[in-house]
């Protein structure tokens, strides 16, 4: 592999995880949480916060390597970043940037502020939630709440204390689920990396892009040829002619931004966006092995054929009241219980690797060597152990009960470990699951035997929905990856990522909050955690307090049969060896952001399919400058747009990227 061959080049000159890098890392992460909670609230620009690699970072990242670096060096060559400290500010920035907006932030203060201001005697939250939610979980000081939602009186200062406690509260749970999500990611790497060799097409870009970061030429190689220059111009020009279009209505925009043109092969068939200038997901797509993306387009084609077949016979089973589930609910859970059956398969394959885990971690002297991992196999063992035990109290305190709470960390675990695992392999920047946790235990336990208790705690668990993207874990599996090619003090970097999500967390909550009562939250329409999406999950909880249903027989059989496809498919990919079919495609067919993504994997896997028939290794290697070009020139252009937004249509916002 290209990629393994360059990691030899980082050795001669790797700094490991220095001082400097620490602190860029960890600013970085501050300055992005901020950025990203400002545009989307006050700017009101694009959404910022929606892929793995978040455009906010690659932006940052792109700066440091084609500006700040050359700089230095040209100041003194020494003072340059070497390439692991570059990739170890993208570890740390990888995960921390989750936390803003749509992550965690908005998600986070929506859910818990929402009971108290928007109860009404007409929809009788007061009777229903109120008597199980307390102060220390979500504030209940109305008066407070109503002025973050509708701005401070003139006089009045912003009542830190009412949300000290919650949010205290609240982040002991995210460390948690951080150092869960961690220890799980450190146990399975040597696994996905070394024995399964795994592509890891996301972490691939700043790898080779940081590579000759030392190199006596001002820019880095990729960007010296004229392929790179003329492939980042042409998205770059096309965002600035369409960001002059709002300035001068007789200029035509670019309808192409962002979404593209919503697409339906059949009256009756799900359909999917058409949007060629989609290049981040091109860009990282493009280091995804073909096969894997030959399956990301073909899975969406059979679910649209399934799906057409389903409407033209009028067969369907009852919607899901979960806003946050994919539609139809034939195809969600069937895509659901292929996930499940992907996590199950895949930690079967590693039971091997799993056991000298285990044992190396109650016995130092088991012959297994852990030196290379970011934390000892003990460490790990025992962090995830200790993290599982407080999430589960933790929900039970809010009041879950324990069967409830299980089945809820059996869902969130099938997300996380198989969203990280999907990113890993396909390198799909937008990827989430298509049945939430939440949706998951209500419709396997059935809502009548879960209390109105339990039900309100699911209510607030919505809290880290973040759109079933998997949180922290595919960040992490990413940014572990990148620690292989640090040498040196690498141990030091799983504190330091932690320190970055806290960082990010403490600095996007206080700007949130400062910003609500500055302007008022329900005055951010485009921002939906204020105005629309919490406001749906207690309603939606609501009815299953009202109307307590058992258990769905439908959703469990195609769980059941999306579990069985993914079965057979893996067996036939063992048997066979000539088997053209990763079944990984099956896993995601049906999610709402694959409709987005689909057009540009199959414009991703036509060019490299049609580079390696043509020219095989040598030519895709000569051609990962075009669509690294791609990468940056639709990155400027979407920050140039904010720019754009901010100095001439602040509060106006245009929004050119979304899924």
């Amino acid at each position: 592999m290209a990629q393994e061959r360059q990691v030899a080049t980082h050795s001669t000159s790797d700094k490991g995880v220095t001082l400097r890098a620490v602190v860029l890392g960890i600013g970085i992460v501050v300055f992005i949480n901020l950025w990203v909670t400002h545009a989307e609230t006050v700017v009101k620009t694009s959404r910022l916060n929606l892929s793995v690699f978040q455009i906010t970072l690659l932006a940052v990242f792109i700066a440091l390597i084609g500006a700040v670096n050359p700089l230095l060096k040209v100041a003194k060559r020494r003072y340059a970043f070497a390439p692991s400290e570059l990739l170890a500010v993208v570890a740390i920035g990888i995960v921390g940037c989750v936390v803003p907006t749509s992550g965690i932030t908005g998600f986070l203060i929506g859910v818990i502020s929402t009971p108290f201001y928007f109860s009404t005697p007409e929809n009788g939250w007061a009777e229903f939630y109120h008597p199980h939610l307390h102060s220390w979980i979500v504030p209940t000081d109305q008066d407070a709440v109503r002025a973050f939602y509708e701005g401070l009186l003139p006089g009045r200062s912003i009542p830190w204390r009412v949300w000290v406690g919650p949010l205290a509260w609240w982040g002991s749970l995210v460390v948690a689920v951080f150092a869960v999500s961690a220890s799980l990611m450190i146990i399975l790497r040597k696994q996905w990396v070394e024995y399964e060799k795994l592509a890891y097409p996301i972490a691939a870009v700043p790898i080779e892009m940081s590579q000759d970061a030392l190199s006596a030429r001002f820019l880095p190689a990729f960007m010296r040829g004229p392929m790179f220059w003329i492939a980042a111009a042409v998205p770059f020009a096309i965002f600035v002619w369409h960001a002059l279009s709002w300035a001068y209505p007789l200029l035509p925009s670019i309808g192409i931004l962002p979404h593209g043109g919503y697409f339906r092969f059949t009256r009756y068939s799900p359909g999917m966006y058409i949007q060629p200038m989609q290049f981040l997901t091109i860009g990282f797509a493009y280091f995804a092995n073909t096969q894997v993306l030959f399956s990301v387009w073909f899975f969406f084609l059979l679910h649209v054929v399934e799906g057409g077949v389903f409407n033209r016979l009028g067969y369907q089973i009852e919607r899901s009241t979960d806003s946050f589930s994919a539609d139809p609910p034939t195809e969600a859970w069937q895509c659901f219980g292929a996930l499940a059956c992907l996590v199950a398969w895949r930690l079967w394959v590693a039971r091997r690797h799993l056991r000298d885990v285990f044992r190396k971690a109650f016995d130092k002297n088991y012959p297994i060597d852990d030196r290379e991992e970011i934390l000892s196999y003990r460490a790990a063992v025992l962090i995830l152990g200790a993290g599982l035990i407080y999430v589960l109290f933790w929900l039970m305190c809010i009041g879950m009960d324990a069967t409830t709470a299980l089945i809820f960390m059996s869902g969130v675990a099938i997300i996380y470990i198989g969203i990280a695992r999907v990113v890993s392999e396909a390198g799909v920047v937008y990827s989430g699951a298509t049945v939430t946790p939440q949706a998951f235990v209500m419709d396997l336990r059935g809502t009548h035997a879960i209390s109105g208790g339990s039900l309100t705690a699911i209510a607030l668990s919505y809290s880290l929905i973040d759109y079933m993207r998997g949180l922290f874990t595919p960040g992490l599996a990413q940014s572990i990856k990148l620690g292989d090619l640090i040498r040196g003090n690498r141990r030091l970097l799983f504190y330091c990522v932690g320190i970055g999500v806290l960082a990010g967390f403490v600095s996007s909550v206080g700007l949130m909050l400062y910003l609500g009562y500055a302007y008022g939250a329900y005055n951010f329409p485009r921002f939906p955690f204020f105005s629309g999406d919490p406001k749906g999950i207690y309603a939606s909880t609501l009815t299953m307090m009202r109307t307590p249903k058992v258990p769905d027989p439908n959703r469990i059989v195609f769980f059941a049969i999306g579990a069985g496809l993914m079965a057979l498919l893996t067996f036939l990919r063992y048997r066979f060896s000539r088997w053209p079919i990763n079944p990984i495609g099956l896993t995601i067919s049906a999610a709402d952001n694959t409709a987005s993504l689909v057009m540009p994997v199959f414009i991703a896997w036509a060019c490299k399919a049609s580079l390696l028939r043509i020219g095989g290794v040598n030519l895709y290697r000569k051609a990962k400058p075009l669509f690294l070009g791609l990468l940056v020139g639709y990155t400027a252009g979407v920050v140039w747009s904010f720019l754009v937004d901010a100095i001439w249509w602040p509060g106006q916002g245009h929004s050119v990227h979304w899924w």
